[in-house]
């Protein structure tokens, strides 16, 4: 039988890539990327190119499972179904809506978030919902709030070609969206254009840098602030777009005359004359794109190093045109959906927040429930759920395709809080993870190209992924899960649903009028196409690529904010006895915490091992040698790897990948078992990007 070919969008990074996906006999062999898809145009990394294996893994889930004599044993859906529903209803009656949280991750499809927004928030009453959005774009969401007064990213991927100069901070691109990276390279061929790199590591993509600036980890912000007192100083500014567009310009000229280069190379570790080198070529740049990614969002002062960034968009007027403006490439294939669909604690569908009487008054009409339903506080993010799980004050928590016994910093503390637990729900579509191992009810889920459902991706386009393939043995959709649960606890009328498609249908009318309206948008619409660009408020809409054209923005005086933020100090400094600042980072052939990659043996065979980089004379001056274990130690516990020597990296610094949970790859080699649970005060995202450690060799600790 011939292989037959369907269209399909990536379900790893928020890229959006397309895909043809394969199908012979009822199995997907081949993924390809899709040609002229705009995304990608047939280009795609490792990661698709060997998911077909994952169909067929051997831990694959194909059936519930229920807690019973402390084992968890294989169980009917009505039997589990029913156990869940009420458990849950129980401790709500005991303990209060309160008491029930949600954690999922940000590869799901916008319309499960939705059911279960609707679930905990409109008919449970609990605001505890979190994603994965927490752990990787909160700080990028808050800087956009901030500064331009909506989670609203304005660029898109054309603009790549339309740019003269590329400014990457924290992010090493070549690794962690090499496809866009490389259509980066592609188009500096072509334009000359230029790149300027910020890491503290002398990444793959430091190594393509016209300049490179390698900063000493959580320094972002001073460098940031010298750059604009250059332009500020020396007069590379767009007058007339500050004048007209923007607010705040006298304060941050005021506030910038701190940071000369001079002061702010002792800061950072940067030459001072580098700092001018930057500075001069954004000044004189026609079209400068930015990119950030986890080494500013999970760090300190996250929201701070996005606004700083923003600034030096906003001085020279390199906003809201082609080739200009700042675009952030989200983690998880739909980082931005869950964003707008309300996935975390402080948000409402449609870009609402529940601080805000009227969004809580449109989103209790629009789902007919007593405006009183909603609760006017924002819930816990998910470090406080882990918290409230400690303190007894979450009782319930039902995860969704996250693996937060992995995923989330200070491991033990996670694991015990995820211990405490009266009922621990789990829905996924492998057993055992870290997670699972812990769970009273593990629900057998559907993956990608099993179900049908959209994700939204980092330039606001939305695409189908249809079903292709049916599930393994008893695993159901998870849309399906999630309104039997709702069904069984009694909110019948509430979720009356046979299909995701129902689900979007519901869930566009509450985005009407919204910078997210998807009005204009079918199912039937994007099985025609490659996906739309949000807005697109009617059927004939062709979309939107960019976003404030008119340069009028969401602040109260519809103008961009330049906000002079102060370089801050980390949660947790080094001292005598942990003298190392500890970054860690992703691999090209790895994703997230290796629930799907390390199931797939091609790509562990690449990276079987946890690596650990140092700097020769960190190595020379502790005896260590190229290949030996050692063990990383903070005040939360220890990890060990593979010592690599290598001056890519400052004294002083190490660094290692998070890719190695437990539960894979043998335990101690997780690098979450040292990383501090310290969050950003305005975005409550996790620090994983910096902690105090010390270093040994295996033998002289263990």
């Amino acid at each position: 039988m011939a292989v037959q070919w369907k269209k399909s969008t990536c379900p790893y990074c928020g890229l959006g890539c397309g895909l043809m996906v394969g199908v012979e006999e009822g199995r997907i062999v081949k993924i390809h990327g899709m040609k002229g898809h705009p995304v990608n145009d047939g280009d795609i990394c490792a990661l698709p190119a060997h998911y077909p294996p994952l169909f067929r893994a051997k831990e694959r889930l194909t059936q519930p499972l229920i807690r019973c004599n402390d084992e968890l044993i294989p169980a009917g859906w009505d039997k589990v179904i029913a156990f869940i529903a009420d458990r849950l209803n129980r401790i709500i009656k005991e303990y209060g809506p309160g008491s029930i949280a949600f954690f999922g991750g940000a590869a799901c499809f916008t319309e499960e978030y939705y059911l279960i927004n609707k679930l905990m928030k409109g008919a449970i009453g609990s605001n505890h919902v979190e994603s994965t959005a927490r752990l990787c774009m909160a700080s990028t969401a808050m800087g956009f709030i901030s500064t331009l007064g909506a989670d609203a990213p304005p660029t898109c991927y054309a603009d790549v070609e339309g740019a003269d100069l590329f400014f990457i901070a924290g992010n090493n691109m070549a690794v962690s969206v090499p496809v866009l990276f490389r259509r980066i390279c592609s188009a500096r061929r072509k334009k000359d254009s230029k790149i300027i790199v910020v890491d503290p590591r002398k990444t793959e993509t430091a190594a393509m840098a016209d300049i490179y600036l390698q900063i000493r980890p959580g320094t972002d912000v001073a460098l940031n602030n010298a750059i604009a007192h250059v332009l500020l100083k020396e007069g590379y500014i767009d007058k007339e777009f500050l004048k007209h567009y923007t607010s705040g310009l006298s304060d941050l000229t005021e506030k910038m005359r701190k940071y000369p280069p001079s002061f702010v190379a002792q800061i950072t570790g940067c030459p001072e004359k580098q700092i001018y080198e930057a500075a001069r070529l954004i000044g004189k740049a026609k079209a400068m794109l930015t990119f950030w990614f986890q080494g500013y969002n999970q760090s300190p002062g996250a929201v701070f190093k996005n606004n700083t960034l923003h600034n030096l968009s906003l001085l020279t007027g390199n906003f809201c045109r082609t080739g200009a403006g700042p675009l952030s490439i989200t983690g998880e294939a739909n980082t931005m959906g869950c964003r707008w669909v309300g996935a975390l604690a402080h948000l409402l569908p449609g870009m609402r927040m529940v601080t805000n009487p009227i969004h809580r008054h449109e989103v209790a009409k629009f789902w007919n429930i007593p405006v009183g339903k909603i609760q006017p506080t924002p819930g816990r993010s998910i470090i406080d759920i882990i918290h409230g799980l400690h303190s007894g004050e979450i009782r319930a928590l039902w995860i969704m395709s996250s693996n937060p016994a992995a995923s989330l910093p200070h491991t033990r503390w996670v694991e015990e809080g995820l211990s405490k637990a009266d009922v621990l729900i789990v829905q996924d579509i492998f057993h055992p993870t870290e997670t699972t191992l812990l769970a009273d009810a593990v629900l057998a889920g559907t993956q990608w190209c099993e179900k049908t459902g959209t994700f939204i991706s980092s330039e606001r386009r939305i695409e189908l992924a249809e079903k292709i393939i049916d599930p393994p043995g008893l695993a159901k959709s998870d849309c399906e899960i999630i309104w039997t649960v709702a069904r069984a606890m009694g909110f019948h009328n509430e979720f009356p649903y046979v299909s995701s498609e129902e689900v979007f249908e519901e869930w566009k009318g509450i985005t009407r009028g919204r910078i997210c309206d998807m009005g204009g948008v079918n199912y039937n619409r994007l099985r025609d196409k490659t996906g739309l660009q949000l807005p697109c408020p009617e059927v004939d809409h062709p979309g939107t690529p960019r976003l404030f054209t008119d340069l009028r923005f969401f602040r109260p005086d519809g103008r961009a904010a330049l906000l002079a933020r102060e370089n801050g100090e980390p949660a947790e400094a080094t001292d005598s006895e942990y003298p190392f600042v500890l970054i860690t980072g992703r691999l090209a052939c790895h994703f997230n915490t290796g629930t799907r990659t390390r199931r797939i043996s091609h790509l562990n065979n690449i990276a079987p091992d946890n690596i650990i980089e140092i700097h020769p004379a960190d190595a020379a001056r502790l005896g260590i040698t190229e290949g030996e274990e050692v063990v990383i130690s903070s005040r939360r516990g220890n990890v060990r790897g593979i010592a690599s020597i290598k001056d890519r990296i400052l004294a002083g610094t190490v660094s290692m990948s998070f890719h190695y949970g437990s539960a894979s790859a043998g335990n101690g080699k997780l690098a979450n078992l040292v990383c501090n649970p310290a969050y950003d005060i305005h975005s409550q995202q996790p620090q994983f990007k910096y902690c105090a450690v010390k270093m040994s060799k295996a033998n002289t600790l263990w």
